[in-house]
């Protein structure tokens, strides 16, 4: 399915900030590892310090799968976005952006996960995922 093709609630739904498992198809096993993500209306973008798995494996071959799946409260819903991933130095807005979209502000834990991701921003990659084709369902 492109783009083009998916209906209202599914480009809403990848606006709401929920997790995404990330999976890489690899030798032995696939990596599926859970992300915070921004959907910007055309791909996906994620951040990850450079020495995770994640980057290893999506630098040698960037296909990739997303995964967003509704909350437990939600009905069942999920999409999913097959892609080629990008990677760049250019992670530090994000960060912040996706800090500000799932960190509760004022919450202690919250706030030092925050400074930590914040200070280390700099270090950090960003990846974007270019769709090649979705796929949805809803119950």
């Amino acid at each position: 399915m492109r783009i083009d093709e998916l209906p209202t609630i599914a480009l809403e739904f990848l606006r709401g900030a929920r997790l995404a498992t990330i999976v890489r198809h690899g030798q032995p096993y696939p990596l599926a590892v859970p992300v915070w993500f921004d959907w910007d209306g055309s791909s996906i973008q994620i951040f990850s310090r450079p020495d995770r798995p994640k980057v290893e494996h999506l630098s040698a071959d960037p296909r990739v799968s997303v995964l967003v799946s509704a909350e437990v409260a939600e009905p069942v819903y999920w999409v999913r976005i097959d892609g080629d991933a990008e990677i760049d130095d250019n992670a530090d807005e994000l960060v912040s952006r996706l800090c500000d979209r799932y960190l509760e502000s004022g919450h202690p834990a919250h706030d030092a996960l925050r400074a930590d991701l914040v200070a280390n921003a700099a270090d950090c990659v960003r990846i974007t995922i270019h769709p090649r084709r979705f796929h949805h369902f809803v119950s």
